[in-house]
């Protein structure tokens, strides 16, 4: 899922790899390789990042009809994002261009105990209801974007499946339709299992 859309949003970063091989917790990932180093963020970057994080859930409720903890560290990733989005970087159109969070200039005039927010409850209601709202439009836009292409998330699957890991090349390939001529992880287990076999005669 995170790689279709990666793939198909021409506002991400582009795609490099990705590879289900586990790594520490994660059954597999995805990897993004911007084309520069960012200093500023757009919305549209924004609401690309997001969309990018919501694929692998979408592709869970899509194609295994459950959900998993799989998607723990892309939902907290939203979460911050839209949270940032919001609280500093005035992309709310109903909160405005108003920073929500500690301003470090004002430490030395104003004490504010840790934990305290600088905004009533009712904006606290408000900022939670605009994070939501960001995130079911990134969430939506993905699920379009994944419900109108599953044949090449099916492509992508399988494989991934059958290579474990596939880099950008490969993934375009795929999208366009073509076929991978590369050696499957079969292929190279045999090929070591022969080599290995090999030498073992030869000491013989």
């Amino acid at each position: 899922g995170h790689t279709l859309v990666q793939s198909m949003l021409e506002e991400a970063d582009p795609l490099h790899k990705v590879s289900i091989i586990p790594r520490g917790p994660m059954g597999g990932a995805t990897f993004a390789l911007p084309e520069k180093d960012r200093t500023i963020f757009t919305k549209r970057y924004c609401m690309a990042l997001l969309q990018v994080c919501f694929g692998g859930r979408i592709a869970e409720e899509i194609f295994c009809d459950d959900i998993s903890s799989g998607a723990q560290s892309d939902i907290q990733q939203t979460t911050k994002i839209a949270r940032q989005m919001i609280l500093t970087w005035g992309m709310s159109d109903e909160l405005g261009l108003i920073s929500y969070g500690p301003d470090s200039s004002l430490k030395d005039m104003i004490y504010i105990m840790p934990g305290e927010k600088e905004y009533s409850e009712k904006t606290a209601e408000a900022i939670d209801s605009e994070v939501k709202k960001i995130t079911d439009e990134a969430y939506k836009k993905a699920r379009d974007l994944i419900e109108a292409n599953k044949d090449k998330l099916e492509r992508i699957a399988k494989a991934l499946l059958k290579y474990e890991t596939l880099d950008a090349d490969d993934v375009e390939l795929i999208l366009e339709g073509g076929k991978l001529d590369k050696p499957t992880v079969s292929d190279l287990l045999a090929a070591e299992q022969a080599k290995n076999e090999k030498k073992s005669k030869t000491k013989n």
